[in-house]
């Protein structure tokens, strides 16, 4: 019989001396029985072995429980009776501590604390009332508030500019102090667990408190403040005491562990970018521009004149403040005219700070790259320096560098959140769960104490006589100390009331120490202390004052057993087991104590016992909850639900529960397990029921039929009369009248357009408005407010203002009407026009008709909720670092305003306060950390550089990536797709549907009328019915006499190139016209025969048939003209019937096979993509090269022939119909008409067509067409279509979201943006001009910015440079010192603007952009959701094996390299093989790396040479490798790739080494020589091979690449459709702003290296001032509207799109990666195993000995390992055993495979390699260890037999045996003769095994 574990309860002790007492008896008693355990074990393992063992199991470490561990709350099931415990030392409550000197206290919130209790600081027992005030103190929740309050406030001390009086710092101090003090005294030091530096939160108060004494002590050793700036960290401490925020913290730490590989790989990948850089670009950026020197000094001049005029930095070029960097390369920058470029002038650009000079700088610059921060800067300095060719080094860093390791450490963190979340999730469920049961318990017991007692149970129940009913008498009591352990202590408890179910006794002897389970030898060692009908009812406890003696009417209202011996009432508790057969009343087993399975006669909870004090199952809820399996007292009513709702079938309640318990059931009692057949009850039947046999029986009714009737509350009545408004009966018709207009679905469509058209009038707002719209405007408003209010008026009048408040949106509407009535009414006063901003909200009304922004909206709200802590987090870490900015820099930022060689004042982004320390950290937030740390080095050195690093490190990758994680976890696809039962039904579909209904019968009847008159006018011939016609129709496909189905073509089956499938209408085809519409009878529309022929449809019962349709490619065209026309006309019938129609038909059918040839396919992509590169070379100096614009002219003449004529062809073949039905066909036809109409333009002269020239750009489109033909891209192409619709989705709400900011920047901002200029462009100081007027009259320059938000359309275009964080900081700097209208700025005027940017940036940038992100990942999922395989039906287990076994079919054991014969070579064979030489050679590359590192530019002449010598040795030790290798190998040494890397480095080096001298002179540069050096580097990949972490990102990185690859090759096209496009566009710009003479749109690689800059969005803004340079503001430009259009555009479609794409790839695929890793086998993995069988198995035979199994798959590595000993591992894996004990080595994979996966019970998958090797199984692992055993066994009982037999002399021959058997003392070999049929066979089967003597397990 199963038996059930129940918890028992334990009350709370008082921590006492005997408690103690106690724990140290425990703990020597342990102590004891470990060495008697050890005594034991030495004395066995002396015994003889021919004793058969038996297996020993090992316990489990015990482990302390998770719910009580210190710091969470009590568990609810603990909470009753904590409450007198509160603040005192109680035992501890986790088992586990049992044995330990611990005690818990309980908090006043129920937080458990626990403390050790050894004595405090040597001196302060737990008793000391010293040590008990401290306790009381700590655990006091006004404590922590008081410490999070005075760290508040210090942290608001800490943001002064002028720090605090020294005496505030001191009583701070004071305050931390006597924390840290009562902390100490309550805990102890450090010695003991739980004292107080064993908590790691302590260390930094320990810290923090004894830098502030150094400070205030030692002031003699001079100024520590810099230490002081560690006082920051005590933000840190809220983490400790806000709840929440350690879980955030936790997921933050979980990562940083985690980012550790990546970390090693990212520095590993920068250093090797970095070595590059410096190599190439060492010293090439300080090239400039110097005047020509003969012209100021002639000819003629000295070397030292020379070189004073050459470093003379007025003589270089210089633009704005910079110096321009120039080249001599080719597609170098060059100089203007009459300078010339020379190289090693002056400092490097950016104040020295950028620049590849020495390893330092440029690791700099390539972390630089890799964070994509102001990277465009460095981009267009190198290019300049060294030429275009070398953009593909930034292609490289940023595709290797920032897309993937960036978005690595995105993957890592996401992970680690997601895990977090999922741990918080079960956690909060678990408490929710365990809460909900324990009020259950409760309200029930409640209602039972509410009887009173009138009864005790029956004397003929209890016979003192026996055994256990005497043991039940004796309750024994818990609270002395001895009783412990002395369970016969002499104390009784009443019998009339059950002790506390908390109170449990202990076991007789041993209780508290017994570890290891007792057989039940007695029953009544641990039997339950109350009466059995007495402890299956809800009593109250004895211990409980109050409670009352339930009567005995409910002591047996319980329904009885039917079957009951003698119809008495059993306890509820043993209806829920099986019955015994005999009569007597049941043991003790078959009441509720048969519910404590036998483990519960252990100790107190012994560690083994399943009852741990917090497990589910009580006793007590058992009793209680009735929804429990097994438990229920009375049935589980099934309301009889389909006279509710007869939509839905009505299920039992219980269902699949009950199939497990039915073991435990009484099979008769229909009560206790309702079948899931069960008849359905109607609610009321049951109350009638419940009634008619409370009545019979005479009882009162049972406390679960009473219900209370309570007096209705006058709070309740106030709610019916004030908000629910149901008083008269006209009242509520009036109601019904009103609910029946305000809740229409076309009034919702009314509201859902009014906010629409409200949306539309604030987005006119504009600078300078006139004064027509204004005054419209304001009527618009104050109408639409009007309407607005009604609603919500109306709304509630209908509703009542209970039922309407209860729905937020509602709740919404009215907040945003009553801040529009109050704005009304609150016009006149000045101030109040923010709330005009708040009518903005409106839009947000939207979201209940949108599905999208509601769902965008919701999960922007779910995340504030989960972002509340992680907002908390970030706030923290962005005021530690800009408070320590602050502390650290704020002195050295002075030098701006008091250092004249700095000078030009203090800069805008400083740490001169906190306001801007904040900014500065948020700039780095964002990702722009670089241009402020150049400005923090020029005043403070060295030191910026850490700290920024560390910000951006902290901060940007990981808190803020946090955000991204959290945003992403948001957007599970569980979010996205919410049943759409849960949402009310739209209404605004609702509204549309009525229209289209309207629509749609308004169409029928006209068809009808048309119908109607047209039967009038023609009697229609009747036609016999010929069989093909009346041919039946099955499912709407009509069957052929074969029974084959034709399914129209035109029904959409796509041709590769995206064409419909044109087909030929002759007589037997079907026309997709042909349904029935409607329903009528006959078909409408014609068929092929006649319009009167009726389908005759067949209704097929059952399924619907799925048609299996093969697709046939139709070799004909269509026809030529359609059946009506020939059916109207019949002359045109004739025509196609005649000579001239047949050969037409033919030429059309000779044009489709043409059109359908795979080679006109191809030739038309080749036209394409000549056309394309000729487009390309029409650039800016086409003009200068006559003969190649007279070419292109041709060729142009040429491809536009050849496309009109494509067109014509396949006009002819497909016809127009198909034709035009294409999308791409349309796109050429467009293109071709536009050449065509160029071409007649040019050959009548007709002037200059520049705007159509424009639109010749529409060509570049045409490689699209390449797509459709390269699979590739058309994976990634089609993933995009699909993924449009929801893009477009977000990029709407984006816009949404955007337009109200965009509004409430033209309020702010709108006209302020404008200011006074001088001639030069400077702004004039506002001494000198302050207002517009001023500023005409003294004929300076009122001008506007560019980027502005002097409307809504430029408020977009400002937004969006904002959130993209590119020319934001100048759209800052104007709005910080923005005044008045009209008036001039002032610099910081209106810095509390900086909250505006701010917010967008969170709202605007960090949600919206990251949301692409989401949208993207999200559907990928659901593309992989929808692809199915064969893995949908499998099991987790089988899948995973299935991967393995996939992976395993694709290796097999390679033969090993043989030994040369030639000693010497083989002595080298074995030095070059051996690991410690692969090992040396590693070293040695890491020195060389270390060595190249030293180089730097303006080396000494000494260090120059001796790094020279450094790298000879290093080539030569490289090439002695390889020759020894070469020798060793042989022939071999070519077939490794590594080898081959090597080999080709080794040769290049030399190579450069040897012509150093000569390459100057020759074309090729010696950097390039020099980079091959680096690629040595590369070798040290070779050790990524055996770290684990970093091969998976590897791994994933390779899993990536096909994906990566074909999503680079959209992003190329892109690139290049638009490169074209700008130079056709902006050829002629002018070189301003972003825009120089090597980036500009003039030639076709120009334009592309501009793109791949933008395509990361850098400096996008830049390039946008320098197209719309000639624009003057406020006048309407052209060129303006097309560079935005092309700018955004490209932006959207590159940086949001398939830049996000490129994450999404890396994101699933880093996640796909770590899965297989923690989950099953890489193939990695299996390479290493066959890598290690090779050594076992030379001659790659894949067989080995069965002897050498043991050793073989101990050498393994993890996870495949099994370490010594592992003899009887590889028994219980039953490896099977081949002819000649061998072992196939696939057999030994699979077994080791399972064993990891712990998939032993799979079925073995048939691989094909299975039938491909055939060798006999002779035996097995498993088979050969029994026959072993049960030879000794044998052996054992032949020697017994024998000394019986013979006796002594015997004895002695059998010892001479055993000594000749014991092979080396501790294993035996026993031979084994098994008879055999054959005699011959007999020594074959001779079998010898090992058998260890220490081994306990036996098979």
């Amino acid at each position: 019989m199963d038996e059930e574990g129940v918890e028992e309860y334990r009350n709370f002790r008082p921590f006492t001396r005997d408690s103690l007492f106690n724990i140290e008896r425990r703990i020597a008693e342990e102590q004891a029985a470990k060495e008697a355990h050890k005594l034991k074990e030495a004395g066995d393992s002396d015994d003889s072995e021919d004793e058969i063992e038996e297996p020993s199991h090992h316990e489990p470490d015990p482990k302390p429980n998770s719910k009580l561990e210190a710091g969470r709350k009590l568990p609810p099931s603990l909470e009753e009776g904590s409450g007198r415990f509160v603040g005192r030392p109680i035992e501890d409550l986790d088992e586990y501590y049992h044995n330990q000197k611990t005690f818990c206290v309980i908090g006043r919130d129920k937080t458990i604390y626990r403390f050790n209790a050894t004595n405090a600081l040597f001196v302060l027992s737990p008793f000391n009332p010293i040590r008990r005030v401290a306790l009381y103190i700590l655990v006091h929740p006004l404590f922590s508030v008081v410490v999070m309050l005075t760290i508040i406030v210090n942290c608001v001390f800490m943001t002064m500019t002028e720090g605090p009086e020294e005496y505030v710092e001191q009583i701070f101090t004071g305050i931390y102090t006597f924390e840290a003090s009562t902390k100490i005294l309550a805990r102890g030091i450090i010695l003991t667990p739980f004292t107080y530096l064993r908590d790691p939160w302590n260390w930094l108060d320990f810290f923090v408190i004894s830098i502030a004494y150094l400070t205030m002590w030692i002031k003699s050793l001079g100024n520590l403040s810099a230490l002081r700036t560690f006082r920051v960290l005590r933000a840190l401490k809220t983490v400790a005491v806000i709840p929440g925020l350690k879980t955030i913290v936790g997921a933050l730490l979980e990562a940083v562990r985690r980012l550790r590989d990546v970390m090693i790989l990212t520095v590993f990948v920068l250093s090797i970018f970095a070595l590059v850089g410096m190599q190439l670009y060492s010293g090439g950026l300080r090239q400039k521009c110097v005047q020509n020197w003969t012209i100021e000094l002639g000819p003629n001049i000295s070397d030292i004149e020379w070189l004073s005029f050459v470093n003379d930095s007025n003589n270089w070029w210089k633009v704005g403040d910079d110096y321009i960097v120039c080249g001599n390369g080719s597609g170098a920058g060059g100089c203007k005219e009459n300078y010339t470029c020379l190289p090693d002038l002056g400092d490097n650009p950016n104040f020295g700070y950028t620049s590849f000079d020495n390893f330092g700088w440029a690791l700099l610059c390539a972390f630089r790259l890799m964070t994509q921060d102001y990277w465009e800067s460095l981009y267009k300095l190198v290019l300049r320096a060294e030429g275009s060719a070398h953009a593909m080094y930034f292609v490289l860093v940023i595709l290797l560098g920032s897309f993937y390791l960036v978005n690595l450490i995105l993957a890592i963190v996401a992970m680690s959140y997601d895990e977090q979340q999922k741990q918080d999730a079960a956690d909060a469920a678990d408490e929710a769960a365990e809460r909900m049961e324990e009020e259950e318990r409760r309200e029930i017991l409640s209602q039972m104490t509410k009887s009173p007692s009138d009864a005790s149970f029956k004397s003929d129940q209890y016979n003192p006589d026996k055994a256990e009913d005497k043991e039940r008498v004796s309750l024994t009591s818990d609270q002395s100390g001895g009783s412990h352990l002395h369970p016969n202590s002499k104390k009784r408890g009443s019998v009339s009331l059950p002790g506390s179910p908390f109170a449990y006794r202990r076991s007789s002897r041993g209780s508290q120490f017994s570890w290891k389970k007792k057989p039940s030898g007695r029953a009544t060692d641990r039997q339950p202390l109350v009466y059995q009908t007495l402890e299956s009812l809800p009593l109250p406890f004895a211990d409980d004052s109050a409670a009352v003696t339930p009567s005995s009417e409910d002591l047996c209202n319980f329904p009885f057993h039917k079957n009951a011996p003698n119809g008495r009432r059993y306890s509820f508790a043993s209806q829920t087991r099986r019955h015994w057969p005999d009569a007597r009343p049941p043991s003790r087993r078959s009441s509720f104590a048969s519910n404590v399975s036998r483990n519960s006669r252990t100790s107190r909870y012994s560690v083994h016992s399943p009852l741990d004090p917090l497990k589910k199952e009580s006793k007590m809820d058992t009793l209680f909850n009735f929804t429990r399996k097994g438990s229920q007292r009375v049935p589980d009513v099934v309301v009889d639900k389909p006279r509710l709702d007869r939509d839905n079938d009505s299920v039992s309640s219980l269902g699949s529960e009950c199939v497990g318990e039915k073991q435990k059931m009484s099979p008769t009692n229909t009560f206790l397990c309702p079948s899931p057949t069960a008849a359905n009850v109607d609610i009321k039947d049951v109350m009638v029921l419940k009634d008619l046999i409370d009545h019979a029986s005479g009882h009162r009714r049972s406390f679960m039929s009473v219900v209370s009737v309570q007096p209705e509350a006058v709070r309740d009545k106030l709610m019916n009369y004030l908000c629910l408004w149901n008083c008269s009966p006209n009242f509520k018709k009036l109601q019904y009248f009103v609910s029946l207009f305000i809740m229409d679905a076309f009034v919702d469509l009314f509201i859902t357009l009014c906010i629409v058209v409200n949306t539309g009038f604030m987005a006119l707002d504009h600078w300078d408005m006139n004064e027509d719209l204004k005054s419209v405007s304001e009527f618009a408003n104050t109408l639409f407010t009007g309407i607005f209010a009604a609603e919500a008026f109306l709304k509630i009048l209908a509703l009542s203002p209970i039922n309407y408040f209860k729905d937020n949106w509602n709740v919404f509407d009215s907040f945003i009407v009553f801040l529009s009535l109050m704005e009304l009414m609150l016009e006149e006063l000045p101030g109040l026009s923010v709330l005009r901003a708040f009518r903005l909200l409106r839009v947000f009304k939207l979201a209940k008709s949108w599905p999208t922004l509601n769902m965008l909206i919701a999960i922007v709200g779910r995340t504030m909720g989960a972002l509340g802590n992680l907002t908390i987090v970030l706030g923290i870490v962005v005021f530690i670092f800009a408070v320590m900015g602050q502390q650290l820099f704020r002195d050295s930022y002075q030098r701006y305003i008091n250092d004249s060689d700095i000078g030009g004042g203090m800069p805008r982004w400083n740490f001169d306060d906190f306001l801007h320390s904040f900014m500065i950290i948020f700039r780095v937030l964002c990702g722009e950390w670089i241009e402020s740390m150049w400005g923090c080095m020029r005043v403070a050195g060295y030191p910026c550089v850490p700290f920024f690093l560390l910000t951006m490190v902290i901060g940007n990758l990981v808190v803020l990536n946090l955000f991204l994680a959290l945003l992403l976890s948001s957007f599970g696809a569980e979010s996205l797709q919410r049943s759409e039962a849960d949402d009310e039904p739209n209404k605004l579909a609702e509204a549309v549907d009525r229209f289209k209904r309207f629509g749609a019968w308004v169409k029928v009847k006209i068809i009808v009328c048309l119908k109607v008159k047209l039967r009038r006018k023609t009697k229609r011939p009747v036609i016999a019915l010929s069989p093909s016609s009346s041919r039946p129709e099955l499912n709407g496909k009509e069957a052929l006499a074969d029974g084959q189905t034709v399914v129209d073509a035109e029904k959409g089956l796509d041709l590769p190139d995206g064409e419909k499938l044109p087909r030929r209408c002759s007589e037997g085809s079907v026309n997709k016209d042909s349904k029935s519409m409607l329903g009528s009878e006959a078909s409408s529309s014609s068929s092929s025969l006649s319009e009167s022929e009726k389908d005759i449809k067949v209704e097929a019962d059952g399924e619907p048939e799925i048609n299996e349709v093969d697709i046939v490619y139709v070799k004909e065209p269509d026809d030529c003209l359609c059946k009506v026309c020939t059916r109207k006309f019949k002359c045109l019938a004739t025509i196609e019937e005649s000579k001239t129609g047949q050969i037409w038909w033919k030429f059309r059918c000779f044009m489709f096979r043409v059109t359908e040839h795979k080679y006109f396919e191809t030739f038309i992509i080749t036209m394409i993509l000549a056309s394309s590169s000729a487009l390309a070379l029409e650039d800016e100096y086409l003009g200068e090269r006559p003969i190649l614009k007279a070419i292109l002219m041709y060729l142009d003449k040429c491809f536009t022939a050849i496309f009109i004529l494509e067109m014509l062809v396949k006009w002819v073949a497909f016809g127009f119909k198909t034709y035009f039905t294409d999308a791409w066909c349309w796109l050429d036809f467009i293109i071709v008409s536009l050449s065509i109409v160029l071409l007649a333009a040019e050959s009548f002269n007709l002037g200059d067509l520049g705007s159509i020239k424009a639109l010749r750009t529409l060509r570049a489109l045409r490689p699209l067409r390449a797509v459709s033909r390269w699979e590739g891209m058309r994976v990634v192409v089609n993933a995009l279509i699909k993924a449009i619709p929801s893009i477009f989705n977000v990029l709407l709400v984006c816009l949404v979201f955007w337009l109200i900011f965009g509004i409430m920047g033209v309020q702010l901002f709108a006209g302020r943006f404008h200011k006074c200029v001088d001639a030069d462009g400077t702004r004039l100081n506002i001494s000198v001009v302050d207002h517009r007027n001023q500023c005409e009259t003294q004929n300076y320059t009122w001008t506007n910015s560019k980027i502005n938000f002097d409307n809504v359309m430029n408020a977009y275009l400002a937004l969006f440079q904002i959130a993209t964080y590119k020319g934001w900081t100048d759209i800052m700097n104007d709005a910080i010192d923005s005044r008045q209208p009209n008036y001039q700025p002032l610099y910081e005027d209106n810095r509390y603007m900086y909250m505006y940017f701010v917010l967008f940036i969170i709202f605007g940038s960090f949600f919206t952009l990251n949301l692409f992100i989401g949208v993207i990942i999200d559907n990928f999922n659901q593309q992989k959701k929808k692809g199915g395989s064969l893995e949908m039906f499998m099991t987790d287990d089988q899948k995973k094996y299935y991967m393995a076994m996939k992976r395993m079919q694709s290796k097999s054991p390679q033969k090993s390299i043989p030994k040369p014969k030639l000693w010497i070579a083989g002595i080298i064979f074995d030095v070059t093989t051996n690991q410690m030489f692969d090992i040396g050679i590693m070293v040695v590359i890491l020195l060389n790396m270390i060595t190249m590192m030293i180089e730097h530019e303006g080396m000494t002449h000494e260090i120059d040479e001796a790094l020279k010598y450094i790298n000879i040795v290093f080539i030569a030790i490289f090439t002695l490798e390889c020759v020894l290798k070469i020798i060793g190998l042989r022939q071999f040494y070519f077939k490794i790739p590594w080898n081959v890397f090597d080999f080709v480095v080794v040769i290049l080096s030399i190579l450069a080494l040897s012509l150093a001298g000569f390459f100057e002179n020759f074309f090729v540069s010696p950097t390039l020589l020099r980079v091959i050096r680096v690629f040595r580097v590369g070798r040290v990949l070779r050790l990524v091979k055996s770290a684990k972490g970093i091969r998976t990102l590897l791994f994933s990185l390779a899993v990536s690449l096909p994906a990566l690859f074909n999503i680079g090759l959209l992003l190329a096209l892109v690139m290049f459709i638009y490169a074209i496009m700008g130079m056709n566009f902006f050829m002629k710009a002018e070189e301003e702003y972003g825009l120089d003479d090597a980036f500009n749109f003039k030639t076709f690689f120009r334009s592309f290296i501009l793109l791949f800059q933008m395509c990361t969005s850098a400096g996008w803004d830049g390039v946008l001032n320098g197209l719309i340079a000639k624009c003057k503001p406020n006048e309407p430009c052209t060129q303006y509207t097309i560079a935005t259009m092309y700018l955004v555009t490209y932006l959207v479609i590159s940086f949001l799109v398939v830049v996000n794409m490129y994450i999404a790839v890396i994101l699933e695929n880093f996640s796909q990666a770590t899965e297989d890793v923690q989950q099953g086998l890489t193939p990695d993995d299996f390479d290493m195993y066959y890598e290690k069988w090779e050594k076992y198995d030379p001659d790659a035979t894949q067989y080995i000995q069965l002897d050498m199994l043991s050793d073989f798959v101990d050498f393994l590595e993890e996870p495949l390992q099994l370490q010594k000993p592992n003899h009887f591992m590889l028994v219980k894996l039953d490896i099977p055993i081949c002819d000649g004990d061998m072992c196939f080595c696939r057999d030994i994979l699979d077994a080791l495979t399972k064993n990891f996966l712990g998939t032993t019970e799979t079925p073995d998958m048939p691989t094909q390699q299975e039938a491909e090797t055939e060798y006999v199984v002779v035996s097995s692992t498993l088979k050969r260890q029994k026959e072993h055993y049960a030879a000794k066994i044998i052996q054992k009982a032949y020697r017994t037999f024998r000394r019986k037999k013979h006796g002594s002399e015997d004895d002695d021959e059998e010892n001479d045996i055993d000594e000749d058997c014991v092979d080396n003392g501790d294993a035996e070999t026993v031979v084994v003769e098994t008879t055999s049929s054959h005699a011959s066979d007999t020594t074959e089967q001779q079998k010898t095994v090992e058998l260890h003597a220490d081994s306990d397990i036996v098979a």
